[in-house]
C-alpha cells in the first residue's frame, strides 16, 4: 500500500511541476518557447492560469512561477506560432483546460 501511494504521490508531484512555469528572457536558457494563440485552431493546449502550484492538479492548468522557484520550467515567449514549442489559447474555466496535443 505504502508503494502505490508513493508512486502516486510521484505522479502528482511531476504533474504539478511539469505545469509549473517561469517566463525567462534568454532564449537560451528556456526549455520551451510559447506563443500566446487568439486562434483556437492553431493552439496546443488549452490552458487556464492558477493561481498557485497547487491548484495545477490536471493537464492545462498553468502555473506561472516567480523566477526564483527553481523547480519550474523556463520558458521563453516567441511572437510567432511557427517558432513555437507549445501554443497556448487560454479558456475560461478549469474545466474546459487540457492539452490538445
Amino acid at each position: 500500500m505504502k508503494k502505490i501511494l508513493t508512486t502516486i504521490s510521484c505522479f502528482v508531484s511531476l504533474s504539478v511541476l511539469s505545469q509549473s512555469y517561469k517566463w525567462v528572457q534568454n532564449e537560451v536558457t528556456a526549455k520551451y518557447r510559447v506563443y500566446i494563440t487568439s486562434n483556437k485552431s492553431e493552439a496546443t493546449v488549452l490552458g487556464y492560469k492558477v493561481s498557485s502550484y497547487t491548484e495545477v492538479l490536471k493537464p492545462g492548468l498553468i502555473y506561472f512561477a516567480p523566477a526564483y522557484f527553481n523547480k519550474a520550467t523556463p520558458i521563453y515567449k516567441v511572437n510567432s506560432a511557427s517558432k513555437a514549442d507549445i501554443i497556448i489559447y487560454w479558456v475560461d474555466s478549469k474545466e474546459k483546460a487540457k492539452w490538445l496535443q
